[in-house]
């Protein structure tokens, strides 16, 4: 479970080098930790330039770190791993965070619940060499990062991993010979306790229950997805971000999934 999250911190800082998924061994991963001097301490508040609205300020029950980060995924799978190509598209307009973070307040009513911001900078900044990596520390400690001074009883990290197959995050991919292509959003939820930061729960985002019987039939990549048809894959990796069928796919079975997935995380 460790290696698969490592690229959903990295992938969402593109194109700034990191959520670039240019390490193969490391696609399935996430890398959030700091490397080198300790980053100093943020006061307590927005940052410069991010706003915030009335549901993100005062009381905070449930603090919300959304990593989707805008970001669609278009692969093409060849015979042998070296002939993949891979292109990522950013789908500022499709606002995935956005519901991530709406999604959380949906399973959680009653509950204040504030979207923790921040930037890709910071994002980048929490980047480790693979030799010190350990995947849950290092999301406790991006988590930790991100969230000084405000204080939540708990916090919902929600980010990008891999399945068993090649696809990894949000993306369309189509395998060599392949008559369909797979249109996916592979999501993970993390909880942890907002004093101590002891992870309290975590699953994977998914539509259906979490059977042998249900991962063979209804997640063959391990993670939501669908098939489309092949005319679907974009000719070019830019057309993806005017297309409606993928637009609306994917938003379609984060939705379901995390609508599935988080009340029973959030449950008290």
């Amino acid at each position: 479970m460790l290696r698969v999250v490592v690229i959903a911190i990295i992938v969402v800082c593109a194109p700034i080098s990191s959520f670039a998924q240019t390490q193969p061994t490391a696609e399935r991963t996430m890398r959030p930790a700091a490397q080198g001097a300790k980053p100093p301490a943020r006061k307590p508040g927005p940052r410069s330039g991010t706003a915030v609205g009335p549901a993100d300020s005062g009381s905070c029950q449930v603090g919300v770190i959304p990593i989707a980060g805008n970001l669609f995924l278009v692969e093409t799978f060849g015979l042998f791993t070296f002939s993949d190509t891979k292109a990522r598209v950013a789908v500022d307009g499709w606002a995935l965070d956005e519901l991530v973070v709406s999604r959380v307040r949906a399973a959680a009513p009653g509950m204040s619940v504030r979207r923790i911001p921040f930037t890709k900078e910071e994002l980048a900044h929490h980047r480790k060499p693979m030799l010190f990596y350990d995947g849950e520390e290092d999301i406790k400690e991006f988590a930790q990062y991100v969230s000084r001074g405000v204080n939540c009883e708990r916090y919902v990290v929600v980010h990008r991993h891999g399945g068993n197959q090649r696809e990894f995050g949000i993306g369309i991919s189509k395998h060599y010979f392949a008559k369909q292509a797979s249109l996916f959003a592979m999501m993970y939820v993390r909880v942890y306790d907002g004093r101590t930061f002891r992870l309290i729960r975590e699953a994977p985002a998914l539509m259906t229950e979490n059977t042998y019987i249900e991962r063979v039939l209804h997640n063959p990549l391990g993670g939501p997805s669908r098939q489309l048809d092949i005319a679907m894959f974009p000719g070019k990796p830019a057309d993806a971000i005017a297309n409606p069928v993928l637009r609306d796919g994917v938003r379609e079975m984060l939705t379901a999934s995390l609508d599935k997935t988080l009340p029973a995380l959030l449950a008290q």
